[in-house]
């Protein structure tokens, strides 16, 4: 027998993936953010970079703008979704560890 605060949890958990996965782009696991400076002159200047790494390739990078950028906080938000997203799934997957226990042991004392 499954507690029922565990099936809660879990329903909980997958509400929220939901909700946070139709708030917009989820980004890949292989991108990131970084920030580069180039100087010109007397002037110093940053740019958010969006970086891309598909397996064993090399690493691709494509210019975002200025940090605060449209486009990168575009990416920055679609990167926290996925952190988000992907700490809600290792929730629910110790979630269900649980539950697949809870299932064993009650076996266990009906027999």
């Amino acid at each position: 027998m499954i507690s029922s605060f565990l099936e809660a949890e879990r329903g909980r958990l997958l509400t929220l993936i939901v909700q946070i996965r139709g708030g917009g782009a989820v980004a890949p696991a292989y991108c990131w953010l970084t920030e580069t400076s180039s100087t010109k002159g007397a002037k110093t200047y940053t740019y958010a970079v969006l970086v891309t790494q598909k397996s064993d390739r090399k690493p691709k990078s494509q210019s975002l703008g200025r940090p605060g950028s449209q486009k990168h906080r575009h990416w920055k938000d679609a990167i926290a979704r996925r952190e988000a997203i992907a700490e809600l799934e290792q929730q629910l997957s110790m979630l269900q560890a649980l539950m697949e226990r809870q299932i064993k042991n009650s076996s266990l004392f009906n027999h």
